[in-house]
């Protein structure tokens, strides 16, 4: 083992140059660690993304079928009709949007991977006593402007044509809590939001601007009707209003009430009815799965069931863009780091030809000799391990959080620029898009395509838990070696060619 002697007698004698092989490894397996953590993170935080970001279920209209429907419907009348009026208002037809039942709904909640769910149903109602709209200076000439757009598209699951002239939209649900329709864009300010409790009550939960406008607070009432004009005492529970991240850009939600499903039911004429619902799943990954079951529990053509994990794919793809980015990081610092010590021990060889042509007549074995550079640089990388692995946690949150910084920039962007391009919004601008209130058909259909980032997918990306694990530093460890294994083997081709008069002679 005298070798191995030599070897520490040496590194000990060549401080200097010991110091240096020191910070040249050291700076090496710093860059290897840090890819090694980041892409741990990040693979982390994929897997804490499923929570954060989520994914939903939707169950609503299928608007194609039902407007095929339709069509074929007035073609028949049409062709039926002999008249030149009669053909005429064949042409026009009416879409009545369908509605299921609350019960076929809550089987689909009870399946496998559901974390929450919520029904909703929508009616118009106007006002009775205690109460006013909130409208617009120009109100007396816009009225019906502003009912459609409080109706969403096709005046809320009412008919297509015929847009509704009552003043409030009363949205029903089992849950405001838990529709995403409700919390990406608004919150509740004061009291409480619906839930399930509130079923065969007069609850409600009204805007802000709206309660302002007419004195009212959490424990207020007032009075609505329906067409019928019949009237529902209601009893203020909560109040509600926008976010920072909300893109209203017209009033038409402040006129939008949150109540039970059975008031909306009851101001229909309806029992039991839902006309969307929502499940947030536990795994995103289980999507697919429940759609399926899902399918097959309402087995009708006229609803549909899609998933919506847009946000966790986003997150997805950005953190595998960074775990990919750190994995390429280890595989070029590696090999590059093996190339460098190669060349540096290369030239230590040179400078001690004599010391091993001394050796080799004395009759050291060429093995021994190369053993002897091996625990040189040996005892060199087991100082450089401990200074990276100190070191690391500091280098890798910077670079990880730089290059999560930088992949947010690009998705943010990119979900901008097709938000902006011609035809993304129908050739409508933010402004003109319908506001979404209540979960309308557009203000789902835009969030389903990625208009935007979430405040969910911006919590799962807001940043890497960067830290460095025994199992990293065991890697990192086995990489160091392997470093080391290459740089001697490919610095001892030229001593393997030596022998000691050639040595000595020279």
């Amino acid at each position: 083992m005298d070798f191995i002697r030599r070897a520490w007698l040496f590194t000990k004698a060549k401080i200097g140059r010991t110091i240096l092989l020191i910070v040249a490894f050291s700076a090496i397996l710093i860059f290897v660690l840090s890819g090694l953590i980041i892409n741990s993170a990040a693979n982390v935080s994929i897997d804490n993304a499923k929570k954060s970001a989520g994914a939903t279920v939707s169950l609503s209209v299928n608007m194609q079928n039902v407007i095929k429907e339709a069509q074929n419907s007035a073609t028949s009348s049409s062709s039926s009709s002999s008249s030149s009026d009669t053909a005429e208002a064949g042409k026009r037809f009416n879409i009545d949007l369908p509605t299921i039942s609350e019960t076929t709904a809550e089987k689909i909640a009870k399946l496998d991977g559901v974390k929450s769910a919520s029904f909703t149903y929508q009616a118009q109602a106007s006002a009775s006593s205690g109460i006013e709209k909130v409208s617009t200076s120009s109100s007396s000439s816009s009225s019906s402007t502003d009912t459609q757009a409080a109706g969403g598209f096709g005046g809320r699951e009412g008919g297509m044509g015929g847009a509704s002239q009552e003043d409030f939209t009363i949205s029903g649900t089992n849950d405001l809590a838990a529709s995403t329709s409700f919390t990406d864009s608004y919150k509740i300010s004061s009291g409480r939001a619906i839930k399930a409790s509130d079923e065969g009550t007069n609850n409600v939960v009204i805007e802000s601007t709206l309660a302002s406008q007419n004195s009212l607070k959490v424990g207020s009432t007032f009075t609505i009707k329906d067409s019928n004009d019949k009237t529902y005492k209601m009893t203020v529970v909560g109040i509600y209003t926008t976010t920072s991240s909300s893109t209203e850009s017209s009033i038409q939600y402040m006129n939008t009430m949150y109540t039970a499903l059975s008031v909306a039911n009851s101001i229909k004429g309806t029992t039991g009815k839902v006309s969307n619902a929502t499940y947030s799943m536990e795994n995103p990954a289980q999507a697919d799965t429940f759609v399926k079951a899902a399918n097959k529990l309402v087995n009708d053509n006229n609803f549909q069931v899609s998933k919506n994990d847009q946000a966790y794919q986003n997150v997805k793809s950005s953190l595998n863009n960074v775990a990919s980015f750190a994995r390429n990081i280890v595989l070029i610092v590696a090999i590059a780091g093996a190339i460098i010590l190669a060349l540096i021990v290369m030239l230590m060889v040179r400078e001690r030809r004599f010391e091993i042509g001394v050796l080799m007549s004395l009759g050291e074995s060429k093995l021994k000799i190369i053993g002897q550079f091996f625990f040189e640089l040996f005892m060199v990388m087991i100082v450089s391990v401990g200074i990276a692995s100190a070191a690391g946690n500091v280098v890798g949150n910077v670079v990880g959080q730089q290059l999560l910084k930088q992949e947010t920039t690009q998705t943010t962007a990119s979900t901008s620029n097709m938000q902006g391009a011609p035809g993304a919004n129908g050739g409508k601008t933010e402004s003109q898009r319908p506001s979404g209130n209540a979960g309308g058909f557009m203000g789902r259909a835009g969030g389903a395509i990625g208009f935007g980032q979430s405040a969910s997918e911006a919590k799962a990306l807001e940043k890497l838990n960067i830290k460095t694990s025994v199992s990293e530093i065991l890697l990192l460890v086995a990489i160091a070696i392997l470093i080391t294994l290459i740089a001697v083997g490919l610095a001892s081709i030229g001593i393997l060619r030596l022998n000691p008069k050639q040595v000595l002679t020279n």
